[in-house]
């Protein structure tokens, strides 16, 4: 009898447990804790930099109050500050402010001027929609004042690195793994004219990634800026001093006055290139190359370029060298958007470049740039020797 009370008792305590995990289990569970929205400062992301430079040149087309040559000596400064917003999965809007004047090459402010205040001006103002959210695979739609939309090299035939081009892009890329397509189209105001056809670009490029191992990558493509309206009119040049940046010329006709240069050709530069990305000795290495052909040119229209780089200046103390070699003719591209450093800028030059860079810490970076070039190729009596040196300091956030 006992042990049947001592069982009984067990199955009743048994039960008791049960029941009371059941009844545990049915209660209600606590509420979640309530999501904290979203503010402002979650959708926009602020960054910018600032840029000191020391430079000298030596051009030898120039010369002082004794007509002798000299070198000009002088200390720059660029500040850069942008705010992009994150609008929803899709879409994102930006702006930056930059240093500088009208000149769209440059954002540079020469120091030295009484202690003037440096005028700012807007760089960017752009919306940006992708058509498939955060998937690699994606086309972009871009409007406004916006980065260069095309794939460019450290040192370009066509283009500036400073430049922000207006109008209308479109970025695509399709794939994986051994091969990636890459597609890239603009539609671009570059003068818009009251009384006859604006000065337009239409661009189209194409070029495959090819991943032959992970640490081996090619890049081949093709380019060509179309740009329509410019044979005749007259040349464009932010400060207005009738500078055709190297491109050949005639007297206006079009805009109908007859004083002022006129661009004496159009211009469709094809560009032809390559990147070849490897790994050497746990490093980067990068070998790249540009040819360019006018083909509404009938002379002094073909552009080379032909470049290495060592090494990726990203981390602290890491670093990062490179060379290039670069000769644009006369009527190769348009003057006015090439690179405002090599021999002065424009076209009709030819020489060389050598870089380096130091990550000194996380948002600081040293380099010095060094240019041996040659301007006014296309006629050898004229042709004179140009020297740069740049020392900079960058602080970037």
């Amino acid at each position: 009898m006992k042990k049947m009370k001592l069982g009984m008792a067990g199955v009743l305590a048994a039960a008791s447990i049960a029941g009371t995990s059941a009844a545990q289990t049915n209660e209600p569970k606590s509420p979640a804790p309530p999501q904290i929205p979203k503010t402002w400062t979650d959708k926009i992301t602020v960054k910018g930099d600032f840029r000191y430079r020391y430079e000298s040149i030596d051009d030898d087309s120039k010369l002082d109050a004794d007509k002798e040559n000299y070198t000009r000596q002088r200390n720059r400064i660029r500040a850069r500050l942008g705010a992009e917003a994150k609008c929803n999965d899709n879409l994102k809007a930006g702006i930056e402010l930059s240093t500088g004047q009208s000149d769209p090459v440059s954002g540079n402010q020469t120091l030295g001027d009484g202690f003037a205040k440096k005028d700012f001006k807007l760089n960017l103002a752009y919306v940006d929609y992708n058509f498939f959210g955060d998937n690699p695979n994606n086309v972009h739609a871009i409007a406004g004042k916006m980065k260069n939309p095309f794939i460019t090299f450290p040192d370009d035939l066509v283009w500036d690195g400073d430049l922000t081009p207006e109008g209308l892009a479109v970025k695509g890329q399709l794939g994986e793994g051994f091969v990636t397509f890459l597609a890239n189209g603009g539609y671009m105001w570059v003068q818009e004219r009251s009384d006859t056809d604006d000065l337009m670009l239409y661009a189209g490029q194409g070029a495959a990634k090819l991943q032959f191992a992970p640490l081996i990558e090619l890049t081949v493509g093709a380019s060509c800026y179309a740009f329509q309206n410019m044979q005749d009119y007259d040349v464009i040049d932010w400060e207005s001093k009738n500078n055709s940046y190297g491109n050949s010329t005639v007297k206006g006709s079009v805009s109908g006055n007859t004083t002022n240069k006129a661009w004496a050709s159009e211009f469709i530069p094809m560009v032809y290139f390559a990147q070849l990305d490897l790994w050497v000795a746990g490093l980067p290495l990068s070998l790249y190359a540009q040819e360019l052909n006018n083909i509404e040119a009938d002379d002094l229209n073909r552009g080379h370029l032909y470049g290495v780089t060592l090494g990726k200046a990203k981390n602290p103390r890491t670093w990062e060298i490179g060379y290039s070699y670069s000769e644009l003719e006369k009527d190769a591209t348009v003057g006015m958007f090439t690179d405002s450093d090599r021999w002065g800028g424009g076209t009709d030059g030819k020489g060389h470049k050598i870089y380096g860079k130091y990550q000194v810490m996380k948002n600081l970076q040293a380099g010095v740039t060094y240019f041996m070039d040659e301007k006014k190729i296309s006629d050898p009596a004229k042709t004179t020797d140009y020297e740069r040196l740049q020392v900079d300091l960058m602080a970037s956030f």
